[in-house]
């Protein structure tokens, strides 16, 4: 075999057991959440406005200039309450541990200095715990070499880069690190007034590299005993062989599960001593997806530490809550300029998204502020707000309307590209999905996979939408097919339910029972046909999706004889009794070439199969038609009136949230980003004018009052159970409460 066919099997054998491995971590989540979300008990998270200062750049290294007064009299300034302390970084930042501290830290003890500043001010402090983070290059070769990850056997750990000053080593588990780490945590919480602890994230192999796996004596010998095996070790990858590749799998599979008993002895430990909230980093949604839930369930609130765009941040922080779980959203990203704070409607719009969905915020690299004064304003303005509203805020619960599931696994083979530009895939799909509602102003919530196999949580919405999930399985099917029959609306669009577990294309939708179509095989004319035209590309050979005027009494009359631009579709036949009321037509002469929407009846619900990709077409080109025409889907199946209509440009956007008699509108505008890339620094926000919100009164209520969080002019009309709302400005963002009362 030559080096790059080794190396290639060695590449897909790797992929291959990654694969298998999120399988089975996937199988695994049933309750991905710690009771304590249900109680409320650490409720004042969900309205944390917090300070992060880390031990990795200035004001700790590569000097020391930190000044905890001079960072507690700001945080007053700016109305931020919690403030997420580093106890290590490239060293450690207090006393009686054993890990090397700053050269110039001396006897100070820099978290009891936070602590002596910021409580007496009301500020809570939370303890960041480096967990299996890499350390100082010194502390794991020089003060602490008995620490190291050891990456090749009698060599040094990996050596790394990270923010400025001294480089960084890796660390591994199994070695004397792991008690120097359970005292360091066992101190923090026992000696210190901490009111939370925040661990990094929770990851076996953190910053190893190539094959990642470790040749000190803890991993051999462990590894030896627990399998009788030795780890494998080659310079380079392509002289790995298959056998040899098992047993780092092995060896992987052995540590993990090593490094979960470590995970639920500190979370225990800590409980032990304390009952503060435990929060660690899941990055994004999509790590959520793949952990373990044995991490999960120790776990009281998550921090997202990625940057994502408005879109990406609102359906990241609806997609925690919908699980019960608490979260942080960066505010900003780190970046290089650690002594200035330029950033302006970004930061302050950022945190009016993470609000209104009911998250947290915490402000990547704030110490600049004690100094750089200029833009303050963009975080205390929303900080403020969030402050005089936090006992109301804190209660609400977003309202369920409408779910769209959210994934991002794609079988191989599944996702298609345009020549001309754009894809589709599952992670465009279920964004696109999400943002035609948000866009549209209709009531959104972002819902895991894992709902979907919780039936009391999925019976809360009233529609599902399930843009292009290519797998469900039978206990998912089931649950779906109930609450269907239940009443529920349901929404299906392109290959959802087309694949097995194992990433193969299947001959029947899953899902058919519900949506009323099977695949096809393109023969003949119809083979010619699809050669011929294209949904990729305007001109001769264009595809469309148009209105059947004999069964398109679903829509209105402002379709007939509207065309929909079509995009990458499914060539499907409809079952006998299904109502096909939109086709895919070619744009010379409307001839119908495949059926393109479909409406059926199961049980006492609704659903709607469309045959395009709609929904990444959405998010590639953002054509209102294709947003009216989704939001025309989703009041079809529902079995309810939308909760509220909103009526404002698609800069807005909006969410409800309830807490008993209690609702809260949240209008929160677009920043001055056009073009929604990450980092981009927005300039520029531009008031909405005449916005109206109009919703019912529930049966059996009365209003008690409505009022705003900011004050502004507006006019109220009430006919009825009818509710309008006019704005005749929106600035950055408005909140609108509404009280009910008994109508007895």
């Amino acid at each position: 075999m030559n080096d790059k066919r080794r190396t290639s099997f060695v590449l897909i054998f790797i992929v291959g057991v990654l694969l298998l491995h999120l399988q089975h971590v996937q199988a695994q989540h049933s309750v991905p959440y710690r009771n304590s979300q249900k109680t409320g008990e650490f409720d004042w998270i969900k309205t944390a406005r917090v300070f992060l200062i880390d031990a990795y750049q200035p004001p700790l290294v590569p000097k020391l200039e930190y000044d905890a007064e001079r960072l507690a009299a700001t945080m007053m300034e700016m109305s931020a309450n919690v403030v997420r302390f580093g106890t290590m970084g490239k060293y450690a930042t207090i006393q009686g541990v054993r890990f090397s501290t700053h050269p110039e830290q001396g006897n100070r003890d820099l978290l009891a200095e936070t602590i002596a500043a910021c409580k007496p001010k009301g500020i809570k402090v939370v303890p960041y715990i480096s967990t299996g983070h890499k350390l100082a290059w010194s502390m794991v070769t020089k003060d602490y070499p008995e620490y190291a990850h050891v990456a090749s056997p009698n060599g040094l750990p990996n050596r790394l880069q990270m923010m400025i000053g001294e480089d960084h080593g890796t660390v591994c588990w199994m070695t004397p690190y792991k008690d120097a780490y359970m005292e360091l945590v066992e101190h923090v919480a026992r000696d210190y007034d901490i009111d939370g602890m925040y661990f990094d994230t929770w990851r076996p192999f953190y910053f190893w590299e190539g094959m990642q796996t470790c040749y000190c004596e803890g991993c051999r010998g462990g590894f030896r005993r627990a399998c009788g095996k030795e780890i494998p070790f080659h310079e380079h990858l392509e002289d790995y062989t298959k056998e040899e590749l098992a047993v780092i799998d092995q060896y992987h599979h052995w540590y993990s599960e090593e490094y979960i008993k470590i995970v639920q002895q500190v979370c225990q430990l800590i409980k032990s001593i304390k009952n503060i909230p435990l929060i660690y980093n899941a990055d994004n949604p999509v790590k959520i997806a793949n952990e373990d839930s044995r991490i999960l369930q120790e776990m009281d609130a998550f921090l997202y530490e990625r940057g994502k765009t408005m879109l990406e941040r609102a359906e990241g922080v609806s997609l925690a809550r919908a699980l019960d779980l608490d979260v942080w959203p960066y505010i900003g990203v780190y970046n290089n300029w650690q002594r200035v704070i330029y950033e302006t409607y970004g930061y302050q719009q950022q945190i009016f998204a993470n609000m209104m969905f009911g998250g947290g915020a915490i402000i990547a690299q704030p110490y600049a502020y004690t100094d750089h004064q200029e833009n303050r304003r963009f975080v205390s303005y929303p900080f403020e707000i969030i402050k005089q509203h936090e006992k109301v805020l804190n209660g609400l619960q977003n309202y369920p309307f409408i779910g769209v599931v959210y994934c991002d696994k794609n079988p191989e083979g599944h996702a298609r590209s345009s020549w001309w530009g754009g894809q589709t895939d599952t992670r465009t799909s279920t964004l696109g999905a999400f943002a035609a509602c948000l866009f549209n102003h209709v009531q959104v919530s972002s819902i895991h996979e894992f709902i979907l196999d919780q039936p009391d949580k999925l019976q809360k919405y009233s529609v599902l939408y399930l843009a292009d999930i290519p797998h469900l399985s039978r206990n998912r099917i089931q649950n779906i097919k109930d609450f269907v029959r239940n009443g529920g609306g349901l929404i299906v669009s392109y290959a959802t339910s087309l694949y097995n577990a194992d990433g193969k294309r299947s001959q029947n939708f899953g899902l058919e029972d519900l949506i009323r179509v099977t695949p096809v095989t393109p023969e003949g004319g119809l083979a010619d046909d699809m050669r011929t035209y294209s949904t990729k590309i305007g001109g001769p050979s264009d595809l469309y999706l148009q209105k059947r005027f004999e069964n398109g009494g679903p829509l209105t009359e402002k379709w007939d004889s509207r065309l929909i631009p079509a995009w990458f579709y499914e060539p499907v036949k409809p079952l006998n009794d299904a109502n096909v009321f939109m086709d895919i037509v070619t744009g010379d002469g409307r001839r119908p070439l495949l059926p393109g929407v479909v409406l059926s009846n199961y049980g006492k619900g609704k659903v709607i199969y469309s045959a395009c990709s709609l929904e990444s077409l959405y998010l590639k080109d953002g054509k209102t038609i294709l947003g009216e025409l989704i939001e025309s889907f989703i009041r079809m199946v529902s079995p309810v009136n939308v909760p509220y209509h909103f009526e404002a440009p698609s800069s807005v956007f909006t969410n409800l949230a309830a807490n008993g008699d209690l609702w809260v509108f949240h209008i929160t505008n677009w920043t001055g980003n056009k073009f929604e890339r990450m980092y981009v620094d927005d300039n520029y926000l531009a008031p909405v004018k005449n916005a109206r919100l109009t919703f019912e009164i529930p049966k059996g209520k009365k209003i008690r009052s409505i009022s705003t969080f900011v004050k502004a002019p507006f006019q109220k009309n009430i006919k009825g159970h009818t509710v309008e709302l006019e704005f005749p400005r929106i600035e950055a963002y408005q909140a609108v409460q509404v009280d009910f009362a008994d109508s007895r």
